[in-house]
């Protein structure tokens, strides 16, 4: 089982993805969000600058998550932006990553508690059985 290849974002864009997702309407795919409303719902321990939001939107419409239009509301900046395919599956396919990442670990450690209790019956049980002379 392989892990999918995907284009890994940065925390910042991870974040700034996860804001626009959850702001976004799901039936038209669009929604209207200002700098302001961006850096409110992104959580604290993530530090983000207003030039790496606009660096973070531009990465994040190269990579074909939504398309983003800067317009000007009463003399605010707003972002215009309307998803694509790829961005209304994220939250899907990042719930998938972890998933796929979690059964990975699980099975690492299955195989290596089964390893080592295959290695102390061949030391305590075979192995003085052959030292012995019964087997």
């Amino acid at each position: 089982m392989q892990l999918e290849k995907q284009h890994v974002l940065t925390k910042k864009e991870k974040a700034v993805m996860k804001v626009v997702y959850d702001e976004t309407d799901m039936q038209t795919g669009a929604c209207l969000l200002t700098p302001i409303s961006i850096f409110e719902k992104i959580p604290l321990d993530i530090d983000i600058e207003e030039d790496e939001l606009d660096v973070a939107l531009r990465n994040l419409e190269i990579d074909d998550y939504f398309d983003v239009t800067k317009s000007d509301k009463k003399g605010e900046l707003v972002y215009c932006i309307n998803m694509h395919k790829k961005g209304l599956q994220f939250a899907r396919v990042e719930r998938a990553f972890k998933k796929n990442i979690t059964f990975r670990l699980l099975l690492a450690c299955g195989t290596g508690a089964v390893g080592a209790i295959v290695g102390v019956i061949i030391k305590y049980v075979i192995m003085p059985l052959i030292t012995q002379g019964h087997i």
